[in-house]
């Protein structure tokens, strides 16, 4: 093997130069430069954690007046009742007051139970009443408390067809309501 010129050794050293650099990059260089960019990012994150934290603990009294808020409201939305069954009959007692307070005949009630959701009761009522009954009858469903939701309504106007005067129609009307336990309340 020839001997290598000057140039050529030049060259070597400058190859083993940057090999060199190269390793003290990788092996010493690199790690320090990440770990402080690891550390930098994971102050960011526990500072963005801490901003986030001061403004929910802040904003804890506005939680806790709406939570009351829901607590207080919550009858308007679910029948309190001891169990299913007396939430269901509280529901056909309200349907009942309803007909007495309005004027109409309920001709038939059924529970629909099998069929309800949990945590809700329903019932199917059978009902003979004019139009201006039925208006009345669905607004207050729908503006007292608490809320029912309406899940068949079916009008049948026979009797007015038939006789070519203005008769009672018949309806039938799915109820659905939300109920929750309340052990505190007897029946």
């Amino acid at each position: 093997m020839r001997p290598l010129s000057p140039r050529e050794r030049r060259l070597v050293a400058l190859g083993v130069l940057v090999g060199l650099v190269g390793i003290v990059w990788l092996a010493i260089i690199g790690p320090l430069v990440g770990g402080f960019a690891s550390r930098a990012a994971e102050r960011e994150e526990l500072r963005a954690t801490y901003q986030r934290n001061t403004r929910m603990m802040a904003a804890l009294p506005v939680w806790r007046a709406v939570a009351e808020t829901q607590r207080r409201s919550a009858p308007r939305f679910a029948m309190s009742a001891p169990s299913e069954s007396l939430a269901g009959e509280a529901l056909k007692e309200r349907l009942r007051k309803l007909s007495t307070d309005e004027g109409f005949a309920i001709t038939g009630v059924q529970d629909l139970q099998a069929d309800a959701p949990r945590g809700r009761v329903r019932l199917r009522a059978d009902i003979a009443l004019n139009l201006t009954q039925l208006c009345e009858m669905l607004r207050r469903l729908e503006t007292e408390g608490p809320y029912v939701v309406v899940d068949y309504l079916s009008i049948s106007a026979d009797r007015a067809f038939a006789s070519g005067h203005s008769a009672p129609m018949d309806v039938r009307l799915e109820l659905s309501a939300a109920w929750r336990p309340d052990a505190g309340r007897a029946s």
